[in-house]
């Protein structure tokens, strides 16, 4: 992985902490169930919920100044998807 160990501690601790403020099951309930905006023209699930949770844990300066200053969306992808939980697509 081609991420900075620095930047994917902060990933996971704002993911994390993102996550269980909403209450982690209702968070990927809803995404499971296609209850979020345009869910009808998603094609991969996994990837929108990771950009979408990092979008809203993260402030975007840091993702465009730090992350984006040396990371491609799919070296970013790969991290995400170790620290976001594993989505199972029911709608």
């Amino acid at each position: 992985m081609l991420i900075k160990k620095e930047h994917l501690d902060y990933l996971e601790i704002k993911i994390a902490a993102c996550l269980s403020e909403d209450g982690n099951s209702s968070v990927v309930y809803n995404y499971e169930h296609g209850l979020f905006p345009r869910s009808d023209k998603v094609k991969d699930l996994q990837k929108r919920f990771c950009f979408d949770v990092m979008g809203v844990a993260v402030s975007r300066k840091f993702i465009c100044d730090e992350l984006y200053s040396y990371l491609s969306n799919d070296h970013l992808y790969t991290a995400l998807k170790r620290i976001c939980p594993k989505l199972t697509k029911r709608y």
